[in-house]
């Protein structure tokens, strides 16, 4: 009689442990999938932080646009770089290395990199209170490209624009932390329409060519009307295109730093343009020498 008793009290005690493990189980659960994104995202203003909180650092890195798959040889681009002061920026394209890649090499790039063919650009930057100012014009005097590729601006654009989702990825390497964040489609297209305006401004027509000689009334008016008209092809086309941007920060989780900044931003164009045509533009900056 003894026995089942203390059978009966032992089997009670069991289902209550199980019921109670269960429950929490649950708790645990539901805590994981309501808050599984306040880490990454509690994360992600830390590294912005840390990253303000440098005097200086280098990079390198490299960037390219891939239409329907295919990489646009012209468009490749390595590139190096520091920072100096907080708010001063150096940026010079770099030449491919005898294996044809960079530390920073992103891997559908690193097959090109022999064959870069973008000029030699340098840029120096510096942060106003209006923004990010050029110190400096391309040795080529064509469109410079390298001040749309520092990394300062866009660790700002990654804090200020609205964020879709804040996430971790689980393989990143020992001690670091890998953040994948994608923009709202709202952010991803005012992000690509501010860049795209900042493009246009930069070859708007002036009252003069390169080599100095003013331009005739009548020379202007059509230099100015082209331009007018592909600008507004080009708003035409990015309020029809579904957008989508996404980064990837590495960051050493003993100091709260980036070391490396992925991103690719996909833009799809409707068979109704005329091309339905999908550009993927695609960028990798590493960063070292923290001072």
């Amino acid at each position: 009689m003894k026995i089942r008793i203390k059978t009966k009290r032992t089997l009670l005690h069991a289902r209550k442990a199980f019921l109670l493990l269960n429950a929490c189980c649950l708790l645990c659960a539901g805590c994981t999938s309501e808050g599984s994104q306040k880490p990454a995202a509690e994360a992600l203003s830390l590294v912005l932080a840390g990253m303000d909180g440098s005097d200086g650092v280098s990079f390198e890195g490299a960037a390219a646009l891939l239409l329907d798959g295919k990489l646009l040889k012209e468009s490749a681009l390595t590139y190096g770089g520091s920072v100096e002061d907080h708010n001063k920026v150096s940026l010079y394209t770099l030449l491919p290395d005898k294996e044809g890649q960079t530390a920073a090499a992103v891997d559908e790039q690193k097959r090109l990199r022999t064959s870069q063919t973008a000029g030699a650009y340098a840029a120096r930057l510096a942060r106003t209170s209006g923004g990010w100012t050029q110190l400096g014009e391309s040795a080529t005097g064509e469109l410079n490209p390298l001040p749309g590729l520092n990394p300062l601006r866009q660790l700002e654009e990654l804090e200020k624009l609205d964020k879709q989702t804040v996430t971790e990825e689980g393989r990143a390497a020992r001690g670091t932390r890998l953040l994948r964040i994608e923009l709202t489609p709202e952010a991803a297209k005012s992000q690509l329409a501010s860049a795209l305006e900042r493009d246009m401004q930069a070859v708007r027509p002036e009252a003069s060519i390169s080599g100095g000689a003013a331009l005739s009334g009548e020379e202007q008016a059509e230099l100015t009307a082209f331009w007018e008209q592909k600008e507004q092809e080009l708003r035409d086309k990015l309020a029809q295109a579904e957008i989508t941007s996404v980064y990837s920060l590495q960051v050493d989780s003993k100091r709260n730093r980036p070391k490396k900044l992925s991103w690719t931003r996909k833009v799809s164009l409707p068979a109704s343009i005329g091309q339905g045509a999908e550009e993927v533009y695609v960028s990798e900056v590493e960063f070292y020498g923290y001072r």
